[in-house]
């Protein structure tokens, strides 16, 4: 049994999975923050009410994933780890310059920063679960 099959290590990888593609899309939105009529993006929300739902499902109904029998077969996890979420435009810029460009580097700072800090959050998360983990282990083992 793998830590992943857990649902609540599975929704850390899918929490994680999400912040690593906000922080690519807000890294573009920066890059191009000098491009005319360049609208700045972000992510749908991760929404944990869906997740959980879908973690409930039956293994039947959360699709078939591929059996890896090769070492030189690509792993669905690194194939599609940075399309799993839908990439919006923002609906209401907070300003628009005058050459057409949507992106706010402040606006985009925050996001940044609020990526960040829920990835330290998670990146905790796991490593408390994990010490659990080895505490069970360790105890009874002895």
């Amino acid at each position: 049994m793998e830590l992943t099959d857990l649902p609540m290590f599975g929704l850390m990888k899918r929490r994680m999975g999400w912040l690593n593609q906000r922080q690519e899309v807000v890294a573009q939105n920066i890059a191009n923050a000098d491009t005319p009529k360049y609208a700045s993006r972000d992510i749908k929300a991760f929404d944990f009410q869906a997740e959980l739902r879908r973690e409930k499902k039956p293994a039947a109904q959360q699709g078939v994933d591929m059996a890896v029998t090769d070492a030189k077969h690509i792993h669905k996890a690194n194939a599609a780890a940075t399309q799993d979420f839908k990439v919006t435009r923002d609906k209401r810029p907070y300003e628009t310059a005058p050459d057409g460009n949507q992106v706010v580097l402040e606006e985009q700072m925050l996001r940044m920063n609020e990526t960040q800090t829920s990835h330290a959050t998670m990146t905790q998360l796991y490593k408390k679960h994990i010490g659990m983990f080895k505490s069970v282990i360790r105890s009874s083992g002895g």
